[in-house]
């Protein structure tokens, strides 16, 4: 009867696992890497080498992960700070997450998720590269810019002429005058996404420049705040921390109101019965916080981060009762914010508390 294994045997069979584990993780296309709890890089396979190095893994080790993720950039070519709340160092610490990232000259989803072994604090580093999609969706977007300045004349001519009947309405039947008004409902809605797509290719293209000025947010939110009109019983307060009062950021008046104005229209649309807002502007080191909370039905599609892609509308929201929106207003609402140098945020969901929180970025500008 043959014995348990030697400590030799049992050793050469933890070799040959762990050589058949690194020859799988090699043939992955994505880049990996293992990070220890103070941001050193203990492994690496092929594809990340390939990235990072001229080829050799071992290279990598002992690196550490600021050096590889600087400079970085976000979605829309705009450096990201160390220190920014948008720079995936600053996320990774919240745990697990992803998002997509311009690095090395390339157009990255970085993915980031906790290890619980061999202990707490390490972590694997996802990279894929997106380049050959983002070359398939710049082709999509000429085609949709296209388009949208195709639609645009023929719609404000539709728009006219249904304008013009509603003045005359009284005079038509009850069922004409339900067909004018679904008929103009749709216009708008079909207005509303042509607009969207002509100032999201205007970004991507640099045909729209934003004109940014250094001025205290504080006072400007104050106004715009005084100025919104939100349906009966619904609420819509303002807190402003005592800290934040004189804090200056770069900013573009008309981004800011589109950026706002989206995350208004998100919360009055996505809830039962009337809506419940709150706005609060802290001050955090040298960030201006703008955190936008709402009591509506949340969201708890994974990834959650998949609301600031083009044309994604969550399954969660649909409603029979309730016309579709276009999946456009958020990722325009991010885009604008990366222009203003800041970040658009989704907070993660709070155990038993209902609504969505969105948290919005900004460097504050030195005194």
């Amino acid at each position: 009867m043959s014995g348990a294994p030697g400590q030799g045997e049992l050793l050469a069979q933890l070799r040959q696992s762990l050589g058949l584990l690194q020859v799988a993780f090699d043939a992955a296309t994505e880049a990996m890497l293992i990070v220890d709890p103070c941001g050193e890089v203990r492994w690496a396979n092929q594809a990340a080498a390939d990235l990072w190095t001229d080829g050799l893994a071992i290279l990598l080790v002992g690196r550490r992960l600021e050096q590889l993720l600087d400079p970085i950039a976000n979605r829309g070519g705009h450096p990201l700070a160390l220190d920014s709340p948008g720079h995936p160092l600053h996320q990774l610490k919240e745990g697990n997450g992803g998002g997509v990232f311009e690095l090395r000259g390339k157009v990255l989803r970085l993915e980031w998720r906790v290890i619980p072994e061999p202990g707490e604090g390490y972590q694997l580093l996802l990279a894929r590269d997106l380049e050959p999609q983002e070359r398939a969706l710049q082709l999509q977007r000429h085609f949709l810019n296209q388009l949208a300045h195709e639609l645009h004349t023929p719609l404000a001519i539709l728009s006219g002429s249904l304008s013009r009947l509603q003045a005359k309405a009284t005079e038509l039947g009850q069922k004409s005058r339900r067909w004018l008004g679904q008929a103009r409902e749709e216009t708008t809605r079909l207005g509303r996404l042509i607009t969207s797509l002509m100032a999201l290719t205007d970004l991507d293209t640099g045909r729209r420049v934003l004109c940014l000025e250094p001025s205290p947010l504080a006072p400007w939110l104050r106004q715009w705040h005084s100025q919104q009109l939100v349906p009966e019983a619904a609420e819509l307060e303002l807190s402003i921390d005592p800290a934040a009062e004189a804090a200056c950021i770069a900013s573009d008046v008309l981004a800011l109101e589109e950026v706002l104005a989206q995350l208004l229209d998100n919360s009055l649309r996505y809830g039962d019965g009337p809506a419940q807002i709150k706005l609060v502007l802290r001050l955090r080191g040298d960030q201006l916080q703008l955190s936008w909370f709402d009591q509506g039905w949340g969201i708890t599609t994974e990834p959650r981060e998949q609301v600031f892609e083009r044309f994604v509308r969550l399954q969660e929201h649909r409603r029979p009762q309730q016309v579709d929106g276009a999946g456009l207003g958020l990722a325009l609402a991010s885009e604008l914010i990366s222009a203003m140098g800041g970040s658009l945020q989704l907070a993660p969901p709070v155990a038993d508390q209902a609504g969505v929180e969105f948290v919005l970025f900004w460097p504050r500008l030195a005194d």
